[in-house]
């Protein structure tokens, strides 16, 4: 933890970038239907469904973060994929357009921070759904891409941590929420590493942007 800290110190003296997410990402659906899924086949196919489908033909070559967009599971369930799938027709894939943004650390920070957004707009008495400018309107941070590699080594080390655990699986899975936590929320009314930092080298605040923006 002492390297994220220094890594804050050396490149965020002037405070943390912040855009909307519609601003820096290609946001958009799938195409597929549900019924096209098999238990087997050349390539993942993401659904509104926690459990992944396959199919032998891909709509999508890419690299992009898939979030779940209608039923119980909207704006809960959130994939990472590097290559060739699939997509639902009410299912999100957000492809980032910057180079000023790791596309693993915008996941990381999704899986961290959107559901509480969505919370608040997302209409409970129906069908849950997710409207696109939901997600174009969600604010994303950018620090320095050294600051944005350094979470991901991070969070990626639970991650695998976590994977292979049995016994300590709970309390793995505890250790990587408070870390993922730690590292990735800056909201102003929650404590967090950013934030100290950010109080002690950026006294003129932080710059934010929604997550259209970026």
């Amino acid at each position: 933890m002492s390297e994220f800290f220094e890594l804050l110190e050396r490149y965020c003296g002037e405070g943390v970038e912040w855009k909307l997410l519609g601003d820096i990402a290609e946001i958009g659906t799938g195409k597929s239907d549900a019924r096209e899924g098999l238990k087997e086949g050349l390539y993942p196919f993401y659904t509104c469904a926690k459990e992944l489908l396959r199919k032998n033909e891909y709509e999508f070559d890419e690299t992009a973060i898939i979030i779940v967009g209608s039923g119980s599971n909207a704006g809960k369930i959130f994939h990472y994929i590097e290559g060739k799938y699939a997509l639902l027709q009410r299912t999100y894939r957000v492809c980032i357009q910057t180079p000023a943004l790791l596309p693993k650390f915008c996941y990381y920070y999704i899986c961290s921070s959107l559901p509480a957004h969505i919370e608040k707009y997302i209409n409970k008495g129906a069908i849950p759904n997710i409207l696109r400018p939901m997600l174009t309107d969600f604010p994303v941070p950018l620090p320095p891409l050294e600051v944005q590699r350094e979470v991901v080594g991070i969070l990626d080390l639970f991650t695998g941590l976590t994977a292979g655990l049995t016994a300590e699986l709970e309390l793995r899975k505890k250790q990587y929420a408070y870390y993922r936590e730690v590292l990735l929320s800056f909201d102003e009314k929650s404590p967090s590493v950013i934030k100290e930092m950010t109080k002690r080298l950026c006294p003129n605040g932080i710059e934010y942007k929604t997550l259209g923006e970026v």
